[in-house]
């Protein structure tokens, strides 16, 4: 029995178990640290380092997006100015000399000011200017000097230099703008001073706090500005790096930069962005960079506390909970990714009671909520598509109730511009815009009088000037609708010819865009195929030998060979005589 004796008095004593348990519990832990948290804090560490950067690109882009939403703002406030002015030009009495009495010619001028036009002066070969101006203007000598050079001699409109001189409300910025006037030839000229201010006023009334938003011109003269701290008020602006780079560039470049000036003796570092318009002026907006970048340290902050209190916790729990824990996120894992490829109806099956069964059933929750969602906007975007194609439809039935003699004409332009939009091979966007623009080519003759429109006869030579003026009354309709910009130009541009003789803009071959193309050929073809006060229906292949005839005169041959092809493989046919008779 001496054996199992020694075998007893071998058992280490309690002391000898407890030291290498611990051992084995540091080494764990160690190995832990090293394996799993030491490349998870490298990671993060990572992690942080591209969050950080794409928060400060996106800031970034925030600004540059801000300086370029803005100089479009001012370029369209410009144009439509411009615009204003040329209708004025061309439509009012005075400018076509038919007013006969300065008095009275200043009085007629003296009516279209306001709203940001100061000054109107109209010109003509040997006779005393006209003009009206806001009450009190009083321009430097050279201000007016400025004015009375500038011309649209080449008969187009001209912008001048921009002018600045002291108001009696503070410092003032004008722009000059010549458009001729009255007949062509006739050498008359009408020259408005638009206030800047006006152009100005929404840009400040929507600028965010905080920002400073500032205009100059291509000189670096400060023309307006929103600032609220009156910061421009204490600089240099020429010293300023984003306003030197501008200048550099030519005006034309969109950048966002940083640069440092000095503010009481210390130095400011900002975060400025400058995008450029056609006349070569600059918007800048910018922004101090501890206030650009200050949700980026915040980010960087909340991140290494959450990090440092999520390796604390995972350093206590890991030893205990890693087997349970492990399975939990690998179904969570595996459902994320699941649900990322888009299987919306893939659930998370954990049974655990802990946070990690709570963040499975968010998940599940989460997940049923979105699917739910994106089926409501999958079937209000079909509601919404078909409303909106029902108006369009109901629209363009409407033009065409209005002419007896083309009753159904736009659905079947647009039947044969959407057959050769997708003959021609165009992508699923540009088809849907040849699908409106044809629908609404003849919007703009809702605004023609019907004794034109229902005219049984051929208009003469004043009604068919008349009635080419609906392009463009189409596309000032459709221009209100911004979700309609991307169809005016199918709609607008599609009388115009190959040749370059066509209306409302006489643009030639390729300068004429690809629906307005289309439409063309298609509204051609359906004017040939049906019955007209003045015309009797072609048949459908005489029609298309004539398209073939026209093209590379009035229309793209290109198109015209496409619209040909699809009526040869049968995508369309010659309907019954009766039909005929009855369109």
């Amino acid at each position: 029995m001496a054996a199992p004796a020694r075998e007893f008095s071998a058992v280490p004593r309690h002391d000898e178990i407890e030291r290498p348990r611990g051992r084995i519990v540091y080494t764990f832990l160690l190995v832990l640290l090293l394996a799993g948290l030491l490349p998870l804090a490298i990671v993060a560490q990572k992690l942080i380092a591209i969050s950080r950067e794409s928060l400060i690109t996106s800031q970034q882009e925030v600004q540059l997006q801000m300086a370029s939403s803005i100089a479009r703002q001012i370029e369209a406030s410009l144009q439509a100015r411009v615009a204003e002015l040329a209708r004025l030009a061309e439509g009012s009495s005075v400018a076509r000399g038919e007013v006969h009495t300065p008095e009275a010619a200043n009085a007629a001028l003296q009516r279209y000011l306001g709203n940001g036009l100061v000054l109107l002066r109209l010109t003509a070969p040997g006779v005393v200017p006209i003009e009206a101006r806001e009450s009190g203007l009083q321009l430097p000598g050279a201000a007016e000097s400025a004015i009375a050079g500038l011309s649209a001699g080449d008969g187009q409109p001209a912008l001048g230099e921009t002018i600045q001189f002291p108001g009696s409300g503070g410092a003032r910025a004008l722009l000059p703008i010549a458009v001729p006037a009255g007949t062509a030839g006739s050498g008359r000229v009408l020259t408005g001073v638009v206030d800047l201010s006006a152009l100005w006023a929404p840009v400040s009334s929507t600028s965010p706090s905080g920002y400073t938003v500032y205009l100059l011109d291509r000189n670096a003269n400060l023309l307006a500005s929103v600032d609220e701290t009156g910061t421009l008020q204490r600089d240099d602006l020429r010293s300023y790096g984003v306003v030197q780079e501008f200048q550099q560039s030519g005006g034309r470049s969109a950048i966002t930069t940083g640069f440092t000036t000095m503010r009481d003796g210390k130095p400011v570092e900002y975060l400025a962005s400058v995008d450029g318009t056609s006349q070569g002026w600059g918007i800048f907006v910018q922004l101090e960079k501890r206030k650009a970048y200050a949700a980026v340290e915040q980010m960087v902050r909340t991140t290494v506390i959450w990090a440092g209190l999520a390796a604390g916790l995972a350093l206590v729990l890991a030893y205990l909970l890693a087997a349970t824990v492990t399975r939990p996120i690998h179904a969570l894992a595996a459902g994320t990714e699941a649900f990322a490829r888009g299987a919306l109806d893939h659930r998370v099956a954990v049974s655990s009671r802990n946070e990690l069964g709570a963040l499975a059933a968010t998940f599940n929750g989460m997940a049923r909520q979105m699917q739910e969602y994106i089926q409501r906007l999958k079937v209000a975007a079909q509601v919404n598509n078909e409303l909106f194609m029902g108006t369009i439809r109901a629209l363009a039935d409407a033009i065409d109730e209005k002419d007896p003699y083309t009753r159904g004409h736009s659905e079947r332009v647009n039947h044969y511009a959407v057959l050769l939009a997708k003959q021609l091979g165009l992508e699923k966007k540009e088809i849907r815009q040849v699908h409106i623009a044809s629908l609404f080519h003849d919007i703009g003759k809702i605004g023609i009088e019907d004794k034109i429109l229902r005219k049984p006869a051929m208009l003469t030579d004043e009604e068919y000037t008349v009635m080419k003026q609906h392009p463009e009354k189409g596309a000032q309709m459709l221009s209100k609708i911004k979700a309609l910009h991307d169809i005016i130009p199918g709609m607008r541009f599609h009388h115009e010819r190959w040749d370059g003789t066509g209306y409302p803009l006489g643009l030639k071959g390729e300068q004429i865009p690809v629906p307005a193309r289309i439409v063309a050929v298609a509204d051609a073809f359906d004017a040939m195929t049906t019955n007209r006060p003045y015309q009797k229906a072609m048949p459908f292949d005489k029609a298309i030998e004539r398209l073939l005839e026209l093209s590379e005169r009035v229309y793209d041959r290109k198109v015209v060979i496409a619209f040909a092809e699809a009526f040869r493989a049968g995508q369309f046919k010659q309907p019954h005589a009766a039909d005929v008779e009855e369109q």
